[in-house]
């Protein structure tokens, strides 16, 4: 018999200064005018006699690779931690503030990440390593349809983002809870479905995974953060027939059906046991395609300064600034033919926890759950890092949002192939921890 891991949890609000700038949508001036639910960092500190880890949920859009560093490198320095055995995970409200730099779309609000961001995880994760307590642990899955895929096809083969009910989504809902003798401590919620909700709006707020969260916390106890899973192509179910909505309201529809569904899948939990900690730290290769010519982007270059593309929003300023950085790439003389990320992957029993720095496809999630050794296999995305879209080979015949915006992200795009070298390379590490 294993003995009970200890485990901890804390919260620390994370809202932004209202006039602060929103993260999510290409548009030029998107201020914060009030908060509807407090944005917030939690973290979820795991220890047995040798290993440690933390899991950190952040109630923002995203996370770059960069910070996500920082926010490692700070705990390890401040607490007994290794930052290799951290994750740092977003759960992609598009309302939140602006905390990542993406062409056409947002700048780094420093201030907020220095003054408020990192401060409030690292007393989130001191709360954790205070109030630890040995756990029992318990696992339940459901079927929830609250999300779907939103690459909508049209009548003449135009993809946009919409509803297409025949498209791949993943409808595994998993919860792991976490309880102690003296009853409930702490929650995971996993699910794939975009938090869009709430739309363009000027409201501060955790979309539908706030309702989802604060339903469940009421009704079952026990500090609970939420993971992304396959986010890619899929987004709410809306009545509207869209996956963006009209403010709180369809924020308020998709969270209380989630939160029902998380509810359920909790009942469906029939033993807390005690479970082993395992943690693999390793590198994952992620190959680019050949850039165009040195002629070709200088060419680019041209035509979009005298369209004035670099003052613009959205795919104009985007595409302007890849041009522009693969041009300094040729400068230098530098141009790659790939990247390692920093691979971790956090198991807990039959529960692996598996991070993708960018927005993976459905598709790509259950071919990886369909291949992984392990039960339940819950891949985390923009964790650790945001890349932008994995996309799948099927999806770059037909283009639309996910595949053009790929330029938006760095100055090179990933191999048609990186589906294949995604699932290859994660299996490969879920197999070595068997």
């Amino acid at each position: 018999m294993n003995k009970l891991l200890n485990i901890g949890v804390g919260r620390e609000i994370i809202s932004p200064a209202l006039g602060s700038q929103l993260a999510g949508y290409p548009v030029e001036n998107r201020p914060a005018m009030s908060i509807n639910d407090d944005l917030t960092a939690t973290s979820i500190l795991i220890e047995d006699e040798n290993e440690k880890a933390v899991i950190i949920s952040l109630t923002i859009a995203v996370v770059e690779e960069e910070q996500a560093n920082y926010i490692k490198n700070m705990i390890g320095n401040e607490l007994d931690i290794s930052p290799k055995n951290i994750i740092v995970s977003a759960i992609q409200t598009h309302s939140g503030p602006q905390i990542f730099y993406v062409p056409g779309w947002s700048e780094t609000d420093e201030s907020y990440c220095n003054n408020i961001l990192y401060p409030s995880i690292l007393k989130s994760v001191k709360q954790a390593r205070q109030s630890m307590k040995p756990c029992r642990i318990g696992i339940g899955t459901t079927q929830s349809y609250i999300g779907i895929n939103r690459r909508q096809v049209l009548e003449d083969g135009r993809v946009i983002l919409g509803q297409n009910p025949w498209g791949p989504f993943d409808p595994t809902m998993t919860v792991v809870r976490f309880v102690s003798e003296n009853g409930p401590v702490a929650n995971i919620i996993h699910y794939g479905a975009h938090p869009t909700a709430s739309g363009a709006n000027n409201e501060v707020t955790r979309d539908w995974p706030g309702f989802m969260i604060d339903n469940f916390e009421k009704m079952l106890g026990g500090i609970t953060i939420f993971i992304c899973g396959a986010v890619g192509d899929v987004g709410p179910r809306l009545s509207n027939g869209k996956t963006t909505g009209n403010g709180i309201s369809s924020a308020q529809e998709i969270g209380v059906r989630a939160g029902f569904d998380a509810i359920k899948a909790a009942k469906e939990i029939k033993e807390f046991r005690s479970f082993e900690l395992q943690v693999l730290n390793d590198k994952i290769y992620l190959p680019y395609r050949p850039p165009a010519p040195l002629e070709v982007a200088k060419e680019k270059i041209k035509k979009l300064e005298a369209e004035g593309a670099n003052n613009k929003v959205g795919m104009k300023k985007a595409e302007y600034t890849f041009w522009k950085r693969l041009l300094e790439e040729y400068n230098k003389n530098d141009i790659k033919k790939g990247r390692f990320f920093d691979q971790t992957i956090i198991r807990i029993g039959p529960v692996v926890f598996v991070p993708f720095p960018g927005e993976p496809f459905a598709e790509i999630i259950l071919r990886i759950r369909q291949l992984s050794p392990f039960q339940y296999t819950l891949c985390a995305s923009t964790t650790n890092g945001s890349l932008g879209y994995f996309v799948t080979r099927d999806s770059l015949h037909r283009g639309g949002y996910e595949v053009e915006v790929a330029i938006a992200f760095m100055p090179y795009i990933f191999a048609e192939n990186i589906d294949d070298v995604l699932v290859a390379e994660n299996i490969r590490l879920l197999r070595s921890m068997q």
